[in-house]
């Protein structure tokens, strides 16, 4: 597995990158996309170029971007229920007009897809009520994944 030098795992990234490969062999993607705009608004005049580089830092990201002919993805993940991701997924698809880099893209639509591992229900509900598309799927390297978790974090969520 792919680990950073502060030992952290991407597991969500890898996990995208195993679901698009699947689905979508022949398309390209992007993980991490920083979205919005660069030139945030400033009260004293113009930033920079440096700063603006530096200001850039603080824009959002999406886990992927995928370009299919027809539609723009959204696609964030996760492995355990977050409902956090729902909104998130929703902000994301406000930025998508002023992110210059997606410019090209302005035509298609933007589906946003929940992508997830482990189902709960309620997490899904909340996903469609939002126009969000609600995807379980199980990477392979799902048993070391759950190995590593504590115990505590084995738990389904308590809603019912």
């Amino acid at each position: 597995m792919a680990k950073s030098k502060r030992g952290y795992t991407a597991w969500e990234i890898m996990m995208i990158g195993e679901w698009v490969a699947q689905t979508f062999p022949d398309v390209e993607w992007q993980t991490n996309m920083r979205l919005g705009s660069l030139t945030p608004r400033n009260a004293h005049g113009r930033f920079t170029v440096e700063e603006l580089r530096l200001l850039g830092v603080w824009r959002r990201r999406v886990d992927a971007v995928v370009f299919l002919p027809d539609r723009l993805l959204l696609v964030e993940a996760v492995l355990r229920s977050d409902p956090g991701k729902v909104s998130t997924l929703n902000l994301y698809e406000m930025l998508v007009p002023q992110t210059p880099d997606l410019r090209p893209y302005r035509h298609l639509p933007v589906q946003k897809v929940l992508l997830y591992c482990i189902e709960d229900p309620v997490l899904n509900i909340l996903a469609q009520k939002d126009d969000i598309l609600p995807i379980q799927f199980v990477p392979s390297f799902f048993d070391e994944w759950f190995d590593k978790l504590a115990r505590r974090k084995k738990r389904a969520p308590r809603s019912t």
